[in-house]
């Protein structure tokens, strides 16, 4: 039996295009938990390539009153692609747990003092 090859498969073209969105949308919306960039400040010259050349694909960096580059927490993916690019070396990345992680450490924390601190008298 010849099949045409101009038919396609509707089962593998639903995979192929489900693969295809779910890829486009982990890019868009991955990530790195705990990893965002910092603009060092008295290495920033305010030349403004990070904004002209898009050195952020999710659009993090602006340029602020003082001309000099600013990152936007809530827009960074932590994928460091800024800190790669930049002529002026000027960017940088912090590495911040979590909250959940930061807000369970403080309690187990907590915990642990209250249980080994001597008995207050």
């Amino acid at each position: 039996m010849n099949i045409d090859p101009r038919y396609e498969n509707p089962i593998s073209h639903i995979g192929r295009l489900a693969l295809r969105k779910t890829k486009d949308v982990a890019v868009r919306h991955a990530r790195v938990p705990g990893l965002h960039a910092l603009v060092r400040q008295e290495k920033c010259v305010g030349c403004g390539t990070c904004v002209r050349k898009d050195f952020c694909r999710f659009g993090a960096i602006s340029i602020g009153d003082d001309k000099k580059a600013v990152v936007d927490e809530s827009k960074c993916r932590g994928c460091t692609r800024c800190t790669h690019l930049c002529p002026k070396d000027a960017f940088t990345m912090e590495v911040k747990p979590p909250y959940i992680v930061r807000e369970s450490l403080r309690a187990v924390d907590k915990e642990l003092t209250r249980r080994f601190e001597p008995a207050r008298k």
